[in-house]
């Protein structure tokens, strides 16, 4: 698992999506797992699965390492997609530009083409 800070899922399985998804999203996994298995009464391996599911319900992409990035230019907000945030924030600084906030690629294409405002909750991840 990335480092040593974070427990190994109990179901191998779930680890292996764990271990795909960016290191600033494990503790916001551990804590929904450990809700629905003290709270909830959920078995350990059930509890892991479903706080799994829960972020990839609000972040569809997360195990693809892609997001989107709205930079600022000047007070003109510009969006892009990317792999890697140390690349995208050298190319934004190397245009005058800084990264204001990451967002959800669906998000993104949403609010760029007018496309259906989505209805449940997308939550933007400050950017560090």
């Amino acid at each position: 698992m990335k480092g040593d800070r974070h427990e190994k899922s109990v179901d191998e399985r779930v680890q292996q999506l764990i271990d795909r998804m960016p290191e600033e999203f494990l503790e916001a996994w551990e804590e929904r797992a450990a809700i629905r298995d003290y709270d909830a009464g959920l078995s350990r391996p059930h509890a892991e699965a479903m706080a799994l599911l829960d972020l990839l319900d609000g972040e569809p992409e997360l195990l693809s390492n892609v997001r989107a990035y709205r930079i600022d230019f000047d007070d003109e907000p510009r969006f892009f997609v990317s792999s890697s945030g140390q690349l995208l924030r050298e190319h934004a600084s190397s245009l005058g530009g800084e990264i204001a906030a990451r967002r959800s690629v669906a998000w993104t294409i949403d609010h760029e083409f007018g496309g259906p405002r989505r209805t449940h909750r997308r939550r933007v991840v400050p950017i560090r």
